[in-house]
């Protein structure tokens, strides 16, 4: 059984270095020379060593960067902050399709204005709720502005970039209590758009079974030898254009002989044969498979 302490523990966001250089703007070079030589944060660390900054952390090396940018010596910088409290993050209140607002916060190209609408969205809410009534719309909302013209290619990536490292986070965070059966989640070959499928692989993973999120873009060849080694005992594929249903039609043959149910969602789901579809909503579509998986099922 899961204890409300764990549960806890599996909102709270937490970063890699990768991450929290992307994030901060800090090269690793410099996030390692700053904790080692002024101690400002003590990141946690993964069974293997690996660094893992909360947002609180992410927050004081984001203040101390612009200290020093702002004339500071490093260690002067890192003096400084001995009473520095990180804000408190913001809250969406209500939490709806335009609050807050991701297509703004594209426009803006401002890493900060985009930090904190993403921040006050994911704060605001348990990561399924955010999921529903927030980041889907706000996905087609972000898709419209563009179609319009209202957003360019390079705002749009900029947009889907902060998303995906947010999402990616807590898909990372929901690992620890992963002792079901194997799902393999990712996207055919030639297919890219993935932060739905991610988010829906985070949501699976935080109800119990270990899944594996492979990414875009896999070759056919590689998803059938892929299951076969993991043991899978199902595969979920993201389908979001004819051509995806196309390549994901090649997986599904490819799967027929296995024992190994193959899922699909997306806006072109329905388009792939012998698969079995999904619904839209992404918490209820990870209930439901995992509902299958309980039940042998899947």
């Amino acid at each position: 059984m899961i204890s409300a302490r764990h549960l806890a523990r599996r909102e709270e966001l937490l970063y890699t270095v990768s991450q929290a250089e992307a994030l901060t703007g800090i090269p690793s070079t410099t996030l390692r020379a700053w904790e080692r030589r002024y101690g400002i944060i003590a990141p946690r660390r993964t069974e293997g060593g690996y660094r893992l900054y909360d947002a609180a952390q992410i927050a004081m090396l984001r203040e101390m960067a612009a200290r020093v940018r702002g004339g500071m010596r490093p260690a002067q910088a890192a003096a400084s902050l001995a009473d520095y409290r990180p804000p408190e993050p913001a809250r969406a209140a209500p939490l709806d399709a335009g609050t807050p607002d991701l297509v703004a916060a594209a426009a803006s190209l401002d890493p900060a204005a985009l930090r904190e609408t993403i921040d006050a969205a994911f704060g605001a809410a348990p990561f399924e709720e955010v999921v529903t009534r927030w980041l889907l719309p706000q996905l087609r909302l972000l898709g419209e502005a563009w179609e319009s013209g209202r957003l360019t290619v390079a705002q749009e990536h900029f947009a889907s970039e902060g998303l995906m490292a947010v999402v990616a986070a807590a898909f990372r965070n929901a690992s620890g209590e992963s002792r079901g059966p194997t799902v393999l989640v990712g996207l055919p070959a030639g297919a890219r758009h993935q932060l739905a499928l991610l988010a829906f692989a985070t949501c699976l993973r935080r109800l119990g079974p270990n899944v594996l999120y492979l990414g875009a873009d896999l070759p056919t060849e590689d998803w059938v030898t892929t299951a076969r080694g993991q043991r899978a005992r199902a595969v979920v594929l993201g389908v979001y254009s004819p051509a995806d249903a196309a390549a994901a039609t090649l997986v599904v043959d490819a799967m027929a002989e296995s024992s190994v149910t193959v899922w699909v969602g997306g806006t072109s789901g329905a388009l792939v044969r012998g698969a079995t579809s999904l619904p839209d909503d992404i918490p209820d579509a990870a209930r439901q498979l995992n509902r299958s998986l309980l039940t042998g099922r899947a």
